[in-house]
C-alpha cells in the first residue's frame, strides 16, 4: 500500500454552521512531508508491499524486513533526491520517495 504524507483539502471553500459536517470530509493527496514527519519501522519479517508513490520522512528495516513491489514491478528509493537500495538492517532519514516502478 501507500505509507505518505498528504495535503488535505476540504470539499467545501468554507465551513460553518450550516454545513458543519463537512469538516471530515477532505481529499487527501500525497506529497512530501512539510510539518509533521512520515516515520515507518517494519519489524518482525514484516514486508511493505508498495503500491503508490510514498513520501516519508524516516524509514528503519529490522534485519528480517523488507520493502517490495508487485509482480512485475520494482522498488525504487530516493533519500534527499539520492537514488537508494531499501536494505534490511537500516535505517534512513531525509526526504525520502518510495515508488514502485
Amino acid at each position: 500500500g501507500v505509507i505518505t504524507a498528504t495535503l488535505a483539502t476540504h470539499h467545501a471553500d468554507r465551513i460553518d454552521a450550516s454545513n458543519w459536517w463537512e469538516l471530515g470530509a477532505v481529499v487527501n493527496t500525497a506529497q512530501p512531508a512539510i510539518n509533521n514527519g512520515v516515520i515507518v519501522s517494519l519489524a518482525g519479517r514484516s514486508t511493505w508491499t508498495v503500491t503508490g508513490t510514498s513520501y516519508l520522512t524516516a524509514l528503519t528495516l529490522d534485519t528480517a524486513s523488507r520493502v517490495a513491489a508487485p509482480r512485475g514491478k520494482k522498488v525504487t528509493m530516493t533519500v534527499d533526491g539520492t537514488p537508494t537500495v531499501p536494505v534490511p538492517g537500516r535505517t534512513y532519514t531525509g526526504a525520502i520517495v518510495v515508488t514502485a516502478a
